[in-house]
C-alpha cells in the first residue's frame, strides 16, 4: 500500500493538479457549478407536485422548472467565453463574449422560419443541448481570448473605452457568427448532432455497466488518495444531466427512460457522500478507539446530509485498512443498482425528473428523481445496506489497530 500511495502522489497526483490547473478545464468546471441554482430551483416543483397529489387545485409549478434546468445549455454558452474574459482580466468583454455565444448557439440550432416569426426546439436551450453549448462556449471564448492582442486602437487613442470596446468586439462577434452561419446554413450541417455523435463514444460507455463501474471506481480511488471528485465534474455532470433531460423528454412522450447513468444515479453508490460512507459514519460511533469515536460523532449529522469530506480526511484517506472496501463499494454498489433498474426489479425505473438538492437524504433523492416510485427507495436502502456489510469487517481491524496504538501510547 506504501508503494501504491508513494506512486499515486509522485505520479497521479500531479498530473491531476496540472489538468485542474488547466485554464478551459478550470472554466469548464465552473460552468457546471454556475448552473447549480437553476438546477437547485427546477427541484421545488418536482417536491411541490407531491401536494398535488393529495390537493389536485394546487397549482402546478413546472414552467418554473422548464424555465430554470430547461435553459441550462443557454447559460452554459453565455457563461464559457464570460468567465473567460473575466480571468484574462478583460471584464469589460466578458458580457458581449457571453452575448456572442449565446447568439451563435441559437442561430447553429436553425430555428424554423414561419409566418410572424421563427420556431426553436426548446428542448436544445436545456441540458439536451449541453455538450453543443460547451463548444460553441469554447469557440467563442478562443476566439475572444485570441483577439485580446489584437486592437483597432494604439494605446495612446483620445476616444474613451467603451468605444473602443465597441470596436474591438466587431471582429470577435462578426467572426463567431459567421463560422456558426458557415456550418449551419452553407454547409447545412446540425451541429447538435454532429456533437452528439462525436460524443456518442463516451456517452454510450457511461451508459453501461462497464462504464459506470470504471467511472466510480476511478473516482473513489482518487477521493481515497485526496483527490475530490469535483475534478470530474466537467465530464460527468455533462453526461448525466444530459441523460436525465433525455429521459424526461422520453417520459413526456410516453416512453420509457432509458438512460440509466442519469442525473441522481450516484445516490445509491454516494450513501452520505462519495465512496458509500454513511455507514461507515454510523459505526464510528461505536468504535471502541477514541480517534474514531471522536470523528463519528463530528461527522455523523453532515453524512446524513451527503457532506463526508470530514470524514474522508479524517479517517479514510491513505488509511490502508479502508482501501479494499472503497474499491468493493465502488464496484459493486453501481452493480446491484444498474441491474436492478435495467431489469425493472419491482418497477424500478431509471431518473427522469430533476431534483438538484444534493443535501437531502439521499433516500428521498431517489423518490424524487423517480417521481415517487418505492423500488426505488428499497434499491438505495438495499445498496445502505450492502455497503454497511462491506465496510463493517474493515472499520473492526481499522478500530482495533487505532486502540491498540491509544493503549500503547498511554501506557
Amino acid at each position: 500500500m506504501k508503494r501504491i500511495q508513494a506512486w499515486v502522489e509522485r505520479t497521479l497526483v500531479p498530473i491531476t493538479n496540472k489538468i485542474t490547473k488547466m485554464f478551459w478545464f478550470s472554466i469548464l468546471a465552473e460552468a457546471i457549478l454556475f448552473i447549480v441554482p437553476l438546477s437547485m430551483v427546477s427541484s421545488i416543483p418536482s417536491l411541490l407536485n407531491i401536494v398535488r397529489r393529495f390537493v389536485p387545485a394546487f397549482p402546478d409549478l413546472t414552467p418554473l422548472g422548464d424555465f430554470s434546468f430547461g435553459i441550462v445549455g443557454l447559460l452554459m454558452a453565455y457563461i464559457i467565453p464570460h468567465t473567460a474574459m473575466v480571468k484574462e482580466g478583460r471584464a469589460d468583454r466578458s458580457v458581449m463574449a457571453g452575448f456572442t455565444a449565446i447568439g451563435t448557439y441559437m442561430l447553429c440550432m436553425k430555428p424554423v422560419a414561419v409566418d410572424g416569426g421563427r420556431v426553436f426546439v426548446f428542448e436544445k436551450f436545456g441540458a439536451g443541448g449541453m455538450f453543443t453549448a460547451m463548444a460553441i462556449g469554447l469557440m467563442v471564448g478562443i476566439i475572444y481570448r485570441v483577439m485580446l492582442k489584437h486592437s483597432f486602437f494604439s494605446e495612446d487613442s483620445s476616444l474613451p473605452d467603451f468605444i473602443q470596446s465597441w470596436f474591438d468586439n466587431i471582429i470577435n462577434i462578426f467572426v463567431c457568427l459567421l463560422i456558426g452561419w458557415l456550418f449551419t446554413y452553407v454547409l447545412n450541417v446540425d451541429v447538435f448532432t454532429i456533437i452528439g455523435l462525436i460524443m456518442s463514444p463516451v456517452t454510450n460507455f457511461a451508459q453501461s455497466l462497464p462504464g459506470v463501474i470504471f467511472i466510480t471506481v476511478v473516482m473513489d480511488v482518487f477521493y481515497f488518495f485526496g483527490v475530490s471528485g469535483w475534478v470530474f465534474v466537467p465530464v460527468v455532470g455533462a453526461i448525466t444531466r444530459s441523460a436525465l433531460a433525455a429521459n424526461a423528454a422520453a417520459v413526456a412522450a410516453g416512453a420509457a427512460a432509458t438512460n440509466i447513468y442519469a442525473f441522481g444515479f450516484s445516490k445509491y453508490y454516494m450513501l452520505g457522500g462519495q465512496a458509500a460512507t454513511l455507514a461507515l459514519a454510523v459505526m464510528l460511533l461505536f468504535a471502541r478507539s477514541r480517534r474514531y469515536k471522536v470523528i463519528g460523532k463530528a461527522t455523523i449529522v453532515p453524512s446524513l446530509f451527503n457532506i463526508n469530506e470530514p470524514l474522508v480526511f479524517g479517517c479514510i484517506v491513505n488509511n490502508p485498512f479502508m482501501f479494499i472496501p472503497i474499491v468493493i463499494n465502488a464496484v459493486a454498489l453501481p452493480t446491484i443498482a444498474y441491474l436492478w433498474i435495467y431489469f425493472g426489479i419491482g418497477g424500478a425505473v431509471a431518473n427522469f425528473v430533476n431534483f438538484d438538492m444534493q443535501f437531502v437524504p439521499c433516500v428521498v433523492q431517489t423518490y424524487m428523481f423517480t417521481n415517487g416510485n418505492l423500488s426505488n427507495c428499497v434499491l438505495s436502502l438495499l445498496c445502505l445496506a450492502v455497503s454497511a456489510l462491506v465496510w463493517f469487517p474493515f472499520f473492526k481491524v481499522a478500530d482495533k489497530y487505532e486502540l491498540d496504538k491509544e493503549t500503547a501510547k498511554a501506557a
